[in-house]
């Protein structure tokens, strides 16, 4: 079993910076110091950190062996799925007796409390029922980052009035970071919205880029330099925020969509063949409003919806035995046509099945569960688990948006407590906040 962790952690990448000086200080057998470090890391639903802890039981290291507590840890391990430790526990199990069985499952229920992240869901959009933007400013390109070819993009979080002017903006994530988000910050504050009578907390990404995208090659050339994944795939927290942003840059300037497969093993390289631009299929049909993931034959005839979500106003309920006109060059595609999008025609693209690994997302994720702020930042603007978390934290940003969000709710007691914790913390952008709820 000596060499489980380590084999962990090269197979699964979700390590950070007290995760690497836990596993020194496992290393040089400062046994107390790495189980307390790696104790800190559970509530964020690290896998690796609860299978470490079981490894320390049953190995005997700065403690006594303890079967009961060893099952316990790679139970929470398996429900966090950690494929490793579910095989252990079945080998484990079978060597301990009923009542060890019967306190480690006490235990895993008492322990499953402290875990504050269990999964992340990222299909509920927070900016539902949101106003249209009736005049955009694009924003000015740094003269030095023109100058040096560099590309990026900003992600904003911003405050939106009964007249439709923007009146706080915040960062959530930018890359590379100190480029691009003053001159994103300027050029937000002048958008303005159609009127609706209510506030609305919103969020836009804002992309910086010459001839039209980001050249995939100066991508590769970018990650190979820093050896962005080698590094985050070895657990360094940095590299993981880093080769998140960098991905979720190529995929959202991808004219492919992805379906990232769980039940794929994760990357051990990247795939950079996923980005590559395929034929520009058509819809032989008309009437449909909604978004769907279907399955189509060579000719192009729609076999399977795997997914649908018609509108009310669809004249279609069904997309089966229709046709997409064009070069099919995969079988699975997106097809959408969304009423609160404005859309003028029916969109057909590429849905690539690919691994986890390939999505930003995945290690934004592993890099917040590891203990990265900025990473946890991030994902609490798309889930709230990590929203809650960060509020117990009592993290200001967090704070001061989320109250921003209890106001506009109708909670304007719990808002108004959290923006005046935020501006007590100084965190700046809470003033303003404030100042449109007096």
């Amino acid at each position: 079993m000596k060499k489980w962790i380590w084999l962990a952690l090269l197979s699964c990448g979700a390590v950070q910076a007290d995760m690497l000086d836990a596993l020194k200080a496992y290393e040089q057998k400062n046994y107390i110091d790495a189980q307390q470090q790696f104790a800190e890391l559970l509530p964020l639903g690290n896998e690796l950190a609860a299978f470490n802890l079981g490894v320390m039981a049953y190995q005997a290291e700065g403690q006594p062996q303890d079967l009961t507590k060893a099952l316990t840890y790679f139970m929470v391990a398996a429900d966090l799925r950690h494929e490793q430790a579910k095989n252990l526990l079945a080998r484990l199990a079978a060597q301990a007796s009923e009542q060890q069985l019967e306190l480690a499952n006490q235990e895993f229920e008492r322990l499953k409390q402290r875990v504050a992240i269990v999964a992340t869901d990222l299909t509920k959009s927070r900016n539902a029922n949101a106003p249209e933007p009736i005049r955009r400013v694009h924003p000015d390109y740094p003269i030095e980052a023109a100058r040096q070819g560099q590309f990026g993009y900003v992600a904003l979080r911003f405050l939106v009035d009964e007249q439709g002017e923007v009146t706080a903006v915040d960062t959530m994530d930018a890359y590379p970071k100190k480029v691009f988000e003053k001159s994103s910050i300027q050029a937000l504050k002048r958008w303005r919205f159609e009127p609706s009578g209510q506030k609305h907390l919103m969020n836009v990404r804002l992309d910086y880029s010459f001839d039209g995208g980001v050249k995939l090659s100066a991508v590769e050339n970018m990650m190979e330099q820093h050896k962005l994944w080698e590094y985050a795939a070895l657990g360094a927290p940095e590299y993981q925020l880093a080769l998140g942003t960098l991905l979720s840059l190529i995929e959202i300037q991808s004219p492919n969509s992805f379906w990232y497969d769980p039940d794929m093993p994760l990357a051990a390289t990247p795939d950079f063949s996923i980005y590559t631009k395929h034929a520009v299929l058509r819809p032989d049909f008309d009437g449909f409003w909604g978004r769907a993931i279907v399955r189509v034959a060579e000719d192009g005839t729609i076999t399977e919806q795997i997914k649908a979500d018609f509108e009310p106003g669809s004249e279609l309920t069904s997309l089966v035995g229709l046709k997409l006109k064009g070069k099919v060059e995969t079988d699975v595609y997106r097809v959408a046509r969304s009423s609160t999008d404005g859309a003028r025609r029916v969109y057909v693209t590429p849905s690539i099945q690919t691994s986890r690994a390939m999505s930003g997302m995945f290690w934004w994720e592993q890099a917040a569960k590891n203990g990265n702020l900025d990473a946890q930042r991030v994902m609490a603007a798309y889930d709230a688990q990590w929203e809650n978390y960060l509020l117990s934290q009592q993290d200001a940003e967090v704070m001061a948006w989320t109250g921003t969000r209890l106001i506009i709710n109708g909670q304007r007691e719990q808002g108004m407590a959290l923006l005046e914790q935020a501006i007590a913390k100084n965190y700046q952008p809470a003033k303003e906040m404030k100042k449109q709820f007096m």
